[in-house]
């Protein structure tokens, strides 16, 4: 029987590069949702509020882009 001269070296542990903690996923995930979502909730009330405001007899140009989508306000005519 043969006896080993040196001990066993241990080989370090690499990290499984395919490991995910999926509860920090999910908590990271669901914020940056809830995040978006409020931000795209701000810009839309926030057009709807600019353009409610505004006079109509004003130039902002706030008022401008809310009245050049409508279709009888497009160039050439183009009325309903």
């Amino acid at each position: 029987m043969a006896t080993p001269t040196q001990a066993p070296t241990k080989v370090p542990q690499e990290p499984d590069p395919f490991y995910y903690d999926y509860d920090t996923v999910q908590t990271v995930g669901m914020t940056l949702a809830t995040i978006l979502f409020l931000l795209g909730i701000l810009i839309i009330i926030s057009k709807k509020v600019k353009c409610r405001k505004a006079d109509p007899r004003s130039e902002s140009p706030t008022c401008k882009s809310c009245k050049s989508e409508l279709p009888s306000s497009a160039p050439g005519g183009g009325g309903v």
